[in-house]
């Protein structure tokens, strides 16, 4: 392990026990899946919202960066949960979505944290784009743009995150953190 990414997690943990996490708005139950989500308003990175998510848990199901498979889920969460086109009061949250390092393309590669298929995307027009190619823009976010459609972007502006809680979608920690930690080079 090296010293970068020990450093990373000794800091992020740190965060997640010192920090309070408080939700911006209730746990709200989606009928259509049984999950639970939630929008958390600290500004982290999204490697921090990740951990974070995966040390939260809403009556007894575990937490991660939520996964937005479908029309319904994504129009759900964009509306009952962020709120719909009100601007968030602390910026366009994290969602679980991220590319691999293995990335030749802007729409190559994606993955949700909990390994489903990413099969069905919502992205802006123009996105993807790995338009900042410095950082690399590896991370899924909601569109500043609005409209509940998504953004590729870097990990170097904190932002708030979404949570979905569920006992029957949930990856391992290889499966999920493995392919997150490749991302650190």
């Amino acid at each position: 392990m090296n010293a970068r990414y020990s450093l990373l997690m000794t800091l992020t943990l740190l965060l997640v026990a010192l920090v309070p996490l408080t939700a911006s708005a209730d746990v709200v139950q989606w009928e259509g899946n049984g999950h639970y989500y939630e929008y958390l308003s600290p500004l982290v990175t999204w490697e921090e919202a990740h951990i974070i998510a995966e040390n939260r848990n809403v009556f007894g199901s575990p937490g991660y960066l939520v996964t937005l498979t479908s029309q319904a889920e994504n129009d759900f969460v964009y509306n009952m949960v962020l709120g719909g086109d009100a601007p968030p009061p602390a910026g366009d949250p994290w969602i679980g979505g991220y590319q691999n390092s293995d990335h030749s393309e802007p729409a190559a590669n994606w993955h949700w944290v909990t390994e489903e298929g990413f099969d069905w995307v919502n992205w802006a027009p123009g996105e993807p784009n790995d338009w900042d190619e410095q950082y690399g823009e590896m991370y899924l976010q909601f569109t500043p743009g609005g409209g509940g459609m998504w953004n590729d972007h870097h990990s170097l502006n904190p932002k708030p995150m979404i949570v979905e809680y569920s006992n029957d979608v949930v990856a391992n920690e290889e499966s999920s953190w493995g392919a997150v930690k490749s991302l650190y080079r």
